[in-house]
């Protein structure tokens, strides 16, 4: 018969898992303090290489996409205020709004042509052409930041993708090769026969579409088409073209926002 434990063996064991839980959250505490060490260290070390190098991360748009990831990885936003120590040690507060002036600039230049939806590379080529070499080039991490500043000012401002296979109303959309990014300037939303619509009309050498030519590629009805279609002219990101009035010639719908040969500047 076995003989149950005694009190003594009970309060022995209770005073085991209480060491062993202390020595737990004693571990817990030295790892998290060495790791706040390590942060630290990184952080300082990330500083002196910000001011030893803050030419070339305002003039080269690769090394400054490095430096924001860089940032990234140990929580610091060198954007956060431009009277922070990191604003003045690099200045890019100002760099990127003033960026931001030049991409809004952009925007409301084409506006009348696209309906405020462009490419996204389109963006980056046309506002690269009005910087001057003085100013240096940015890329298309730069121009995403600056219109991240535009978007807390409300209006709409982002930058999405579209191209992306999706379904809707019960029917595969498949759209043709990979998603593409897209900036918007004004509030507006997408339905997902737009969008599909618009990733068709990119993969075209001229950026334009049929009713026809969804109903193939995409398997749809010729209803849902057209409503597509009229739905991309109503937000104005499409122009109708009714030039070919001839029985054998379709209506064609022209998207601005893939015919860079629009944009004057």
């Amino acid at each position: 018969m076995r003989r149950r434990a005694g009190v003594s063996a009970i309060k022995h064991a209770n005073e085991l898992d209480d060491k062993f839980r202390r020595l737990g959250v004693e571990r817990a505490r030295f790892r998290e303090e060495e790791t706040q060490k390590q942060l630290q260290k990184f952080t300082s070390q990330l500083e002196r290489f910000a001011a030893s190098h803050r030419d070339g991360i305002r003039a080269d748009p690769e090394l400054r996409a490095a430096f924001h990831a860089m940032c990234a990885s140990v929580g610091v936003d060198p954007l956060a205020s431009r009277k922070s120590a990191w604003g003045q040690i690099l200045g890019l507060g100002d760099f990127y709004v003033e960026l931001a002036v030049g991409v809004a600039d952009c925007c409301l230049a084409s506006r009348a042509h696209d309906g405020g939806l462009c490419e996204l590379s389109a963006l980056v080529d046309r506002v690269n052409r009005r910087r001057s070499s003085a100013v240096g080039q940015v890329s298309a991490d730069d121009v995403e930041r600056a219109i991240g500043a535009l978007a807390t000012l409300g209006g709409g401002w982002r930058v999405e993708s579209t191209g992306t296979a999706s379904k809707s109303n019960g029917d595969s959309a498949r759209r043709p090769n990979g998603a593409v990014k897209m900036v918007r300037s004004v509030p507006m939303e997408l339905s997902d026969d737009v969008n599909a619509a618009l990733a068709f009309a990119k993969d075209t050498p001229e950026g334009r579409a049929t009713t026809a030519e969804l109903e193939e590629s995409l398997a749809w009805s010729r209803a849902r088409a057209e409503d597509a279609l009229e739905a991309a002219v109503k937000l104005g990101v499409a122009l109708v073209d009714d030039q070919n009035n001839d029985p054998g010639h379709a209506r064609l719908y022209w998207f601005p926002a893939f015919r860079a040969d629009l944009y004057a500047g």
